[in-house]
């Protein structure tokens, strides 16, 4: 039989060793353990956009709990929650029925595209319009804000 002292020491033991196999403890600083890779950044972003077609992907898009949106310099967007909730419900998204020459750029934490939207009701295009968004990311891989310019033509 173990005495005390050698239980009180194995479970010390034990305890150490699972703290320093935790994600947590083994970053550096106690900092985030997931790396925020710029391919991660660009499939957030191309995420986003998707779900202006396609309600389905909302929820997957990676925004902050405290994301904000802004177009053409006013606020539209308020929170993660709000912001997924306004993509899944699809109302001022319906009538998007194409995006089209999407370009994409990075630098550091920001991506930046550049597409062409183009809008319409009952399969006849009405209007289009030149999209430029610049997504700003998180350490932890989730947007944090989205600004854009949009530019409206008739179709």
């Amino acid at each position: 039989m173990k005495s005390a002292g050698a239980r009180i020491l194995t479970c010390a033991v034990l305890a150490g060793a699972a703290l320093l196999t935790t994600p947590a403890a083994a970053s550096a600083g106690g900092g985030p353990t997931t790396i925020c890779t710029a391919d991660a950044q660009l499939a957030g972003a191309q995420t986003y956009v998707a779900a202006l077609i396609d309600p389905a992907r909302a929820y997957d898009v990676p925004l902050a709990d405290d994301v904000i949106r802004f177009e053409n310099g006013l606020q539209t967007g308020f929170s993660g929650a709000s912001m997924k909730a306004e993509l899944a419900a699809h109302l001022q998204y319906a009538g998007i029925t194409g995006i089209d020459n999407a370009t994409w750029s990075q630098h550091g934490h920001l991506v930046r595209t550049v597409y062409d939207l183009d809008y319409g009701f009952a399969g006849v295009d009405v209007a289009g319009a030149t999209v430029d968004e610049i997504f700003a990311f998180d350490d932890h891989c989730r947007i944090k804000r989205i600004d854009a310019t949009i530019t409206v033509g008739l179709a």
